[in-house]
């Protein structure tokens, strides 16, 4: 991330600032999702928190590269969060933008100045959006962030270093300020996240990475470790219904809403302006806060959660499972954190860590097995050199595991994808087994010897891409490589190029990849993920 450190921001540098925060949320999504105990697991803190900022950073109403000032660029990003908010977790973060938003009205660019004045006027947003502030959330860090750049004069990588810090030491004392964090042994998510959102805006206007390690409590628990004793005692906890829902109209009250709605339910959110308004909520009956939204104008984006169902699902991933089984399960061998989470979303019960270099046993996935916990589990090996162990995993399981012979990445989101909990058994393996011929797959790496394969000539060092498993071009940058790999591929418009980026790999030069790959291949969409996987460069789906 090289490069000569930005002050004062232009709207164009300060929405990059905004996006490599959102980066950074999403390569430790899975560690925060880890930690959420608070209020109650209602949906994943991380991802609905990366989604928030996704929204943001997609907005509609952002200006023209190169035409939009800090201000035009914040007030447009507030209101992407704002539509776009997820959970508990996203919405209070949206109204964090929001009062970033606020504070750097007008402003034509941002310096050191404009960032403490908007990081103050953000935390303030925060505690308005709540209809009761609990100290020992991610409130308590947003204030802690502001607090410590309070009289802090300088440039911008000044202030959100001191930001950082100031964050980092109220997130690692949450767990005293509230009980049921400290007995589960973590820190509070969305604290984390928020102190993850400001390590990734600080790596951009420093143009260095910035480690970020998830913290552990005060005098606790390492990691995010949720105790078994935690897990039991909430075990019979009822927590009813997440009710988030949009309202637009004209001359919306959003105070008035607040306190109507703080009324009816518990752990409630309410923001937005006077044309519109995003509540979130905890009831036991949805359907009167539904009926006062109604009431207030037009209702969109209405999302209802079981959270007890919420809640059994979070015990069974901190390894807490009920004797009730599952009929159906997939297990998945993926590397990376990326395309584990990737592989959780699309909704697989375990994700085992491996790939190449680092090939799980047979006793592992035969552990993975037992903890899905169901009639039958279909295996993903997702690399070749890990289908005999799947294999002997599924022999010492009787005919309770059905192994799916997918041999790359790209096969295995295919065959998930085509996973059909309400299909039987048979039918699922049948309709898994037939996508993994959907799926083109593409590889780059770097060679590690001098060698000729294919015809092709390799030098030690050079870029190498290989198209379904056969070595097509090596060339001095893996952008190249890409490139060159696609052209054997034979695109035609609409076909979907989907690049994994891998470990080593910067975010920045994927999106440059995307770039080229978009302008040499007219009418192809693409898609770019991080992958997180070390060795390859890129991991590509072509469908």
């Amino acid at each position: 991330m090289a490069g000569s450190p930005p002050n004062p921001l232009t709207g164009d540098q300060y929405r990059q600032m905004v996006a490599t925060g959102a980066r950074y949320v999403e390569k430790h999504a899975d560690e925060i999702n880890a930690l959420n105990v608070f209020p109650v697991p209602d949906g994943d803190t991380g991802i609905n928190m990366l989604l928030t900022l996704r929204a943001a950073n997609e907005s509609a109403e952002l200006p023209p590269i190169g035409t939009g000032t800090v201000a035009e660029v914040s007030a447009a990003l507030s209101r992407g969060a704002l539509l776009g908010a997820r959970g508990n977790s996203g919405v209070i973060f949206s109204q964090f933008m929001k009062g970033i938003a606020e504070g750097l009205a007008g402003a034509e660019t941002c310096d050191g100045a404009d960032m403490v004045t908007a990081l103050t006027a953000a935390a303030a947003a925060g505690y308005q959006a709540v209809g009761t502030p609990v100290e020992g959330t991610m409130l308590t860090v947003m204030r802690g962030a502001a607090e410590g750049v309070a009289g802090v004069t300088g440039s911008n990588a000044e202030v959100l270093a001191k930001a950082l810090d100031a964050a980092s030491v109220a997130l690692a004392y949450t767990p005293e300020q509230l009980p049921i964090l400290k007995e589960a042994g973590v820190v509070d998510a969305g604290g984390q996240g928020v102190v993850a959102f400001l390590a990734g805006s600080l790596a951009y206007v420093t143009g260095e990475d910035v480690p970020l390690e998830i913290t552990a409590p005060l005098g606790g628990m390492a990691g995010a470790n949720v105790s078994q004793a935690f897990l039991e005692h909430t075990e019979d906890d009822m927590y009813g219904f997440c009710t988030q829902f949009v309202v637009l109209g004209e001359g919306l009250d959003v105070d008035a809403v607040r306190e109507q709605v703080g009324a009816m339910a518990a752990s409630t959110v309410v923001i937005g302006d006077d044309r519109t308004v995003r509540v979130h909520a905890h009831a036991e009956n949805p359907g009167p806060l539904l009926s006062l939204g109604v009431s207030l104008g037009s209702v969109d984006q209405i999302n209802i959660q079981n959270m007890d169902v919420q809640h059994q699902q979070f015990m069974a991933l901190h390894g807490y499972t009920q004797d009730e089984r599952s009929a159906l399960a997939v297990v998945a061998v993926a590397p990376g954190d990326g395309l584990m989470r990737l592989f959780r979303d699309q909704g697989a019960t375990q994700v085992v860590g491996g790939g190449q270099t680092m090939n799980p046993s047979s006793a592992q996935l035969l552990d993975a097995i037992k903890r899905a916990n169901a009639g039958h589990t279909y295996l993903l090996p997702n690399n070749p050199n890990i289908i005999l162990a799947a294999n002997q995993a599924a022999e010492l399981t009787g005919d309770s595991v059905t192994v799916i012979p997918s041999r790359n990445i790209p096969q295995g989101i295919a065959a998930m994808l085509a996973f059909n909990p309400d299909l039987d058994a048979e039918a699922n393996a049948a309709a898994m087994e037939s996508a993994l011929t959907d799926v083109q797959s593409g590889e780059v790496t770097t060679a590690v010897r001098s060698t000729t394969l294919n015809g092709v000539s390799i030098v030690e060092g050079q870029a190498i891409a290989l198209l379904d498993g056969v070595v097509v071009a090596a060339t001095a940058t893996p952008n190249d490589a890409l490139i060159a790999m696609l052209a054997g591929a034979e695109l035609e418009a609409g076909n979907l190029v989907t690049l994994y980026w891998g470990a080593d790999t910067p975010g920045r030069i994927a999106s440059e990849a995307a770039g080229a790959i978009e302008a040499r291949f007219p009418g192809v969409e693409v898609d770019i993920l991080e992958g997180g996987q070390p060795h390859y460069t890129y991991l590509v789906s072509i469908e």
